[in-house]
């Protein structure tokens, strides 16, 4: 498939979130062609004033660009007028986002939420576009699991979301049935902006091979896997979708159900690409999101990650800087500092866990190997009528104690 070119426009007073649009572009597989930049307040009626809309029009038809993507939002008052004078697809940012999410995809449940989140962004942008929509035929902005059903009409497509949010509903319960069942191991997640290496260090934690690129959004639907830390006890790790500056109000509302996951957990870890001049903000980012949905009474260990890009000034600089407490400085790429995030993991979640002292008979060992997982075994000595266990044991297993005496 031939590859789309595109301009990119963005406001003077945007410059760092131009790069973020770039990589957004590359990861929704555009060649950015050129860049228009301009001052000033986005006209109401048409984003860009007529100077920089003639600019536009200039730049489309000399670079040949298929598409123009914005780094704002538009009304559906100004993408209309802005199609009627750009010779080429108009995307906004959300657009390209939903566009990104929608390559992605691969649950049943993943499909179900970016459909949904397509035709709720879509369904105002409708009016008047029908002829447009139909001379596209694909590209950037117009797939996804909804895009045969974008040129139906609207009483149809309220028809569809309704039906879609029953879907989801549904897979709602059944996740509900399946969380109850992960309830009694610890559970972490992965947190952090997009593209700050959750998906390599979930691999690396957990065996799993998880999608892990250099683009953003590579991890959509949620993954959940089980690991053995120390002394073989068992956890529970989830991975989640990247966060991202300005995350579309429909993404946030129609990913709620992935992001649920977060509710759950016993421990979050936030992961930062250290190495981004920007990481400050994406830190802002990323805990302001966490927030906004309520979670504030989690134990959050913030995992500086990518340290093998920096050199050993800059690292011992940073750690001295960033004084936030529980973190760790880690390279999931080349397994740095693993061994002290476990370490750290593992001391957070059995804060305020019991010892115990258990001496189990040799009959009712087969019933200890069988919770042996469940319990974070630090000594096991073998006497001549019972195993001696020291372990810490998580409260709802306390009544097992008995069973094993």
């Amino acid at each position: 498939m031939e590859i789309e070119k595109a301009i990119l426009v963005a406001k003077i007073s945007d410059l760092e979130e131009l790069e973020e649009l770039k990589l957004l572009s590359k990861t929704a597989g555009v060649k950015v062609q050129n860049v228009l930049l301009f001052g000033g307040e986005p006209d109401p009626a048409s984003f860009l004033r007529s100077g920089k809309l003639e600019e536009l029009k200039y730049l489309v038809m000399e670079q040949r660009a298929d598409l123009v993507i914005f780094n704002n939002d538009l009304s559906p008052v100004q993408l209309r007028n802005i199609e009627k004078e750009i010779p080429a697809r108009i995307v906004d940012r959300t657009m390209l986002i939903l566009d990104i999410f929608a390559q992605h995809a691969r649950s049943k449940e993943g499909k179900i939420q970016v459909e949904l989140a397509q035709l709720e962004y879509l369904l105002p942008r409708l009016t008047g576009r029908g002829e447009t929509l139909s001379r596209l035929g694909g590209g950037i902005g117009t797939r996804g699991p909804g895009e045969t059903k974008l040129e139906i009409d609207r009483r149809k497509i309220r028809k569809r979301i309704h039906t879609l949010k029953k879907e989801l509903e549904e897979i709602k319960r059944e996740r509900e049935v399946q969380r109850k069942q992960r309830l009694n191991l610890p559970q972490i997640a992965l947190v952090g902006y997009t593209n700050a290496g959750k998906s390599t260090l979930f691999n690396l934690l957990t065996g799993a091979n998880v999608r892990a690129e250099d683009l953003l959004f590579a991890t959509l639907d949620p993954t959940v896997r089980k690991v053995n830390f120390k002394n073989n006890w068992e956890v529970l790790i989830s991975d989640t979708v990247g966060f991202i500056r300005n995350l579309p109000e429909e993404l946030l509302t129609a990913f709620r159900a992935t992001l649920e996951e977060i509710y759950y957990v016993d421990l979050i870890l936030h992961v930062i690409d250290i190495s981004d001049k920007d990481f400050r903000k994406q830190i802002e980012v990323v805990e302001s999101i966490l927030e906004d949905m309520g979670i504030e009474d989690k134990t959050i260990i913030r995992v500086y990650n990518k340290i093998d890009l920096l050199s050993k000034e800059e690292v011992r600089y940073l750690k001295q800087e960033l004084d936030y407490k529980p973190s760790v400085f880690i390279s999931a790429k080349e397994g740095i500092g693993i061994e002290k995030l476990k370490d750290l993991i593992v001391n957070e979640l059995l804060k305020g866990v019991r010892r115990y002292k258990i001496n189990i008979p040799y009959n009712k060992f087969n019933l200890f190997q069988k919770y042996r997982g469940k319990l974070y075994i630090e000594e096991e000595n073998y006497k001549e009528n019972f195993v001696e266990i020291k372990a810490r044991v998580p409260k709802e297993y306390k009544k097992l104690l008995d069973e094993l005496r």
